[in-house]
């Protein structure tokens, strides 16, 4: 339905960006991935892909700066029992680069420490995933520029944002980020706590 937002960035987070375009604010899950290239009251465009929850009436916007990460999200759909919620988690928990390369070699061991991702599913990833998104690995050598790094006080208080975007509560995400800042000491960026964060919850 919806194919690209361009508009300006008003709050982007990993996890989660608002949009404004035509005078609208624009509620938008993203990837880490994307989030890192996002600036706020910058202009940005973003491929879409719309879900809406029959039974719960509720509509979903899920951005993302390449087509090369829509497309991996999108072949992740096509894996039984991976829905938009835990391809995004898949995403927010691993970069691009790190779950193509763990699915085309067949690593199931990487997968499995994925949130949500046990024996039978990381299995299933590779076995229905491998060939069809063999073609992806082919570009992962271009590698994907990081974000700018947030302020040291900034960082922990924009990864729980980021759980919560994600529907985990507050309680948990604050516990999870504090344990991932003492585990990846001052230097870590936003981007670092919500991977670890999503590694302990």
């Amino acid at each position: 339905m919806y194919e690209f937002i361009r508009g300006k960035v008003v709050n982007a987070f990993p996890g989660l960006a608002v949009i404004e375009a035509g005078g609208i604010g624009y509620r938008v899950l993203v990837p880490v991935s994307t989030s890192a290239k996002l600036h706020a009251q910058s202009e940005a465009t973003l491929l879409l892909h719309h879900t809406i929850n029959t039974e719960q009436g509720e509509e979903r916007l899920y951005g993302f700066a390449t087509e090369r990460e829509r497309e991996l999200f999108l072949a992740l759909l096509l894996v039984q029992g991976v829905g938009p919620s835990t391809a995004l988690q898949m995403m927010c928990a691993a970069s691009p680069e790190e779950l193509i390369n763990a699915i085309v070699s067949g690593d199931v061991a990487a997968l499995k420490r994925l949130k949500g991702i046990g024996p039978k599913r990381a299995e299933r990833l590779v076995i229905e995933l491998r060939e069809r998104i063999a073609h992806l690995a082919q570009s992962a050598s271009t590698g994907t520029p990081k974000g700018p790094t947030a302020p040291a006080g900034g960082a922990p208080a924009d990864a729980i944002l980021a759980l919560l975007s994600l529907g985990y509560p507050r309680a948990q995400s604050e516990q999870a980020v504090t344990e991932a800042a003492k585990a990846l000491k001052e230097a870590a960026t936003t981007e670092d706590l919500v991977k670890r964060a999503l590694q302990m919850i």
